[in-house]
């Protein structure tokens, strides 16, 4: 199953953000946008990332996998992922100041659950 995920982690912060709720072999896309004047570098952990497009501009020739992406001040960046490896994993900015400000969510397989409270 295709589907798209997101979460506009502007406006509000970790963890007031809901978590990105995957199946295991769901197709996910999902939008990152830097409205800011800093470059973000983001990283889902656990999965790697298939580079769809940037600013409206579909990738072309061999495809691109990363596990991290330069979003840079006013960049779009569009990518999908195929749900194979269950757990709660973070999708976040791997600048860890502004991780630790907020700008992260979970992406969390149908039926996984942690022990542990976001405080």
């Amino acid at each position: 199953m295709a589907h798209r995920a997101g979460a506009a982690i502007g406006v509000r912060g970790h963890p007031s953000i809901p978590d990105q709720l995957v199946a295991e072999g769901d197709v996910v896309r999902f939008t990152v946008v830097n409205r800011s004047l800093e470059t973000h570098p983001w990283h889902l952990h656990g999965h790697a990332v298939l580079i769809v497009s940037r600013d409206d501009t579909q990738a072309s020739g061999s495809p691109l996998w990363v596990d991290t992406v330069d979003v840079r001040p006013g960049e779009v960046w569009e990518v999908a992922f195929r749900a194979t490896n269950p757990g709660i994993w973070m999708n976040h900015c791997h600048n860890l100041p502004h991780a630790h400000e907020g700008m992260m969510l979970r992406l969390a397989y149908d039926g996984v659950h942690s022990p542990f409270t976001a405080h």
